[in-house]
């Protein structure tokens, strides 16, 4: 028995919340592509604190180890947004600026590969990481041919909600 099948209820209604976040930003940001990089952002925080915020009363920091998750993740979103939102505004960034879904995506998998080490729960875990670095390379190839160019949101958007979905069986 892990930590987080103690907490099974409230940890798959928090994997289901946060599919549907990572599905609705990245749709978002594919349908409104020509909004400035601060006003997705600002959009993405607001997501990304609702998360936070039901993540926090799902996996109470009584217990060191969902208290240690929250931490990686919360580390992660921050990191993520501060530098998606520099990548537009400083120069030795702005090559990420076009690859911001595999940016995502990677760093997804970077948390699930943290949670993994913390939860010692790989099958599940190894499973996402597999899937989420599958859609980088995707990601990255769409991103060469100009017309498939705004494809990389749907692709993180749907393959990162996946990976959410599949923790929940």
């Amino acid at each position: 028995n892990t930590v987080l099948q103690s907490y099974w209820n409230g940890i798959r209604k928090l994997f289901l919340v946060w599919a549907i976040i990572v599905l609705v930003g990245f749709a978002f940001v594919y349908f409104n592509q020509s909004l400035s990089p601060t006003t997705i952002n600002i959009f993405w925080g607001i997501l990304a604190g609702i998360g936070l915020l039901y993540s926090k009363k799902q996996m109470p920091f009584s217990d060191p180890i969902l208290r240690n998750i929250f931490l990686v993740w919360l580390g992660i979103i921050v990191f993520g947004i501060v530098i998606s939102q520099v990548s537009f505004f400083w120069s030795p960034l702005f090559f990420l600026a076009t690859y911001l879904g595999a940016f995502w995506l990677f760093l997804m998998a970077l948390g699930h590969a943290l949670t993994g080490l913390i939860e010692k729960k790989k099958r599940y875990i190894f499973m996402v990481i597999a899937q989420l670095i599958a859609a980088v390379f995707i990601v990255m190839f769409a991103n060469s041919m100009p017309a498939l160019f705004g494809l990389q949101y749907l692709i993180a958007g749907l393959v990162g909600s996946a990976s959410m979905v599949i923790l929940l069986f």
